[in-house]
């Protein structure tokens, strides 16, 4: 007897690539072109954004202006985005749930690295933690839900104080830096500006030891479209590491930076280098 021959079903792959419309992935390159510049763009720098000619940058853009996707200034013949492109952006930032988002970012993270981590919102109160994921190491602290934390001597605080606006967190450091000097410690202004700076370079902020003695932090905050601080993560670790697949303090801040940047960017942050 023959062997019967397999069947189509049992020999085809079992995952197959979608099929896109090629025209359309173009399309995008040309709009996203125009939303990483700062104001309206000639033809040519379209088309090398897009990594296309000139000329079909063009069809595009003529199609886009008749649908109010993008504006064409008559005076320069430059091109920016339209108004239907803003009730798109609109539309997107009102889906988008940021709470969730962090949320499993930290579960992520947290996971990845077996860190305790925290997500902390700017409440009444300053820092607050609104979620907490458990690493399975336990690290002996008492922080939890609810727990307010300092501006200046938590890595929580020194990332919202970085990214928020003086006016918000003023009241709260002056309270601290009254209590620092009660204590014969000195804070000027000019250290607050300088650690703010290297925050906002770096991304993220630390804490080593001065909120919980035995602890050390890194916090990083998820910025909205204007920049400001939605939430901040906060992942908790001994240093060194107990444990040997616990990566060193340059791989958690390497992954808890990319972790609350790229949330940012679907909330529509941009860098500013970029």
């Amino acid at each position: 007897m023959s062997a019967s021959k397999p069947s189509k079903r049992a020999t085809a792959p079992a995952v197959r690539e979608k099929k896109g419309i090629q025209s359309v992935e173009v399309g995008v390159r040309v709009i996203d072109a125009l939303s990483a510049a700062t104001g309206s763009l000639p033809l040519r720098d379209i088309g090398k954004g897009a990594g296309i000619s000139a000329s079909q940058a063009h069809r595009y853009l003529t199609s886009f202006a008749k649908s109010g996707l993008v504006v064409q200034d008559p005076a320069t013949g430059h091109y920016g985005l339209g108004p239907q492109a803003m009730r798109w952006g609109v539309s997107a930032m009102t889906k988008t749930d940021a709470f969730t988002l962090a949320s499993q970012a930290l579960d992520r993270i947290c996971t990845h690295l077996d860190l305790t981590g925290l997500l902390c919102v700017w409440g009444e109160s300053g820092p607050t933690c609104v979620r907490l994921k458990r690493s399975t190491v336990l690290i002996g602290t008492d922080l939890g839900l609810g727990s307010v934390f300092p501006v200046l001597t938590s890595a929580s605080g020194i990332a919202f104080m970085a990214h928020l606006p003086p006016a918000i967190t003023k009241p709260f450091i002056q309270k601290e830096v009254a209590r620092a000097k009660a204590r014969g410690e000195r804070i000027s202004t000019a250290d607050l500006d300088r650690m703010c700076q290297t925050v906002r370079t770096r991304g993220h902020a630390e804490g080593r030891g001065h909120y919980v003695s035995n602890l050390s932090a890194l916090a990083a905050p998820i910025l909205d479209y204007q920049g400001a601080p939605s939430a901040v993560i906060t992942l908790i670790f001994r240093e060194p590491p107990g444990q040997a697949i616990v990566p060193g303090a340059a791989e958690i801040t390497a992954a808890l930076v990319e972790e609350t940047r790229g949330v940012s960017r679907s909330m529509g942050w941009k860098p500013e280098a970029e």
